[in-house]
């Protein structure tokens, strides 16, 4: 028997958000970026130089959300923004040296996050906690 009920799920869902963006802010507090544009400097570090609009893509979130996150950390000097050479309506975005200098702490603390949110599970229990939330993600996105 199950020692929740469904109404719980959602409970859950924003108890897991809420405390990821608590922990990814403390964790990130010193390098003067929050949780809501970590996304934005390890997308831009992995990828490069990366067009504006896949942004939206990646994240799934608006054109007006991407630009106004880019600009701040542009501001910032975490990440440059350009016209392409190949299209003068592209925005390509690349990682500053500043960027570049704090994604190692960046990769550690999504890590850290990661092994405490799954550390009672199996190895099993893990495939199937991320296959799940694929699916889940997915369903989400259908949707709108």
């Amino acid at each position: 028997m199950n020692d929740f009920s469904e109404k719980d799920i959602l409970k859950m869902i924003s108890l897991i958000y809420r405390k990821m963006q608590i922990y990814l802010d403390r964790q990130t507090a010193d390098l003067g970026i929050s949780s809501g544009t970590l996304p934005f400097i390890m997308i831009t570090c992995e990828h490069g130089g990366i067009n504006q609009n896949r942004f939206c893509e990646i994240l799934d979130i608006s054109k007006g959300t991407v630009a106004k996150s880019l600009a701040k950390l542009e501001e910032q000097g975490f990440v440059s923004r350009s016209e392409s050479s190949e299209d003068g309506r592209c925005i390509i975005v690349q990682p500053t040296e500043k960027a570049m200098e704090i994604y190692p702490k960046l990769l550690e603390a999504d890590t850290a996050w990661i092994k405490q949110m799954t550390k009672d599970m199996t190895e099993i229990e893990r495939m199937v906690f991320v296959q799940t939330l694929k699916k889940v993600s997915k369903n989400i996105s259908d949707y709108f």
